[in-house]
């Protein structure tokens, strides 16, 4: 599994990075600083996971979802901002974000929620394989 962080906030992209590193929750866990640099990872590669924020330095985060939505492959959409106003909730909603996680209070939630995505994801692949054989 691919990990794409999409965050502003150079500090907070790598806190993140250095815990799903030291874990081994991904196979490979991918960083951008911008929209247009998540856009060029994901149109390149194959990411199962965009974690982004809302206000990247050049565009809105939001803007992903859209790409995601467009590409074959559909990664899982989760966005980790302060921007938690009821408002902002319904625009995710109606956008189709996966997940929400506030930035400012629910980091320790958003590393447990990935263990377990990560989890239930290596049990399924086990599963399956074991259908295969």
């Amino acid at each position: 599994m691919k990990i794409l962080i999409a965050d502003g906030s150079k500090i907070l992209r790598e806190k993140l990075i250095r815990y799903l590193k030291l874990e081994n929750y991904f196979d490979d866990v991918l960083e951008a600083n911008t929209v247009k640099e998540a856009k060029l990872i994901m149109q390149k590669q194959r990411i199962d996971v965009v974690l982004f924020d809302i206000q990247l330095p050049d565009k809105s985060g939001l803007e992903l979802v859209s790409l995601g939505n467009r590409l074959f492959y559909k990664p899982l959409m989760i966005v980790c901002s302060n921007y938690v106003l009821p408002q902002y909730k319904n625009t995710y909603e109606n956008l189709a974000v996966h997940y929400f996680f506030d930035k400012s209070s629910e980091l320790v939630q958003l590393k447990t929620f990935i263990k377990e995505l990560v989890k239930e994801q290596k049990e399924n692949s086990k599963f399956l394989l074991g259908k295969l054989n």
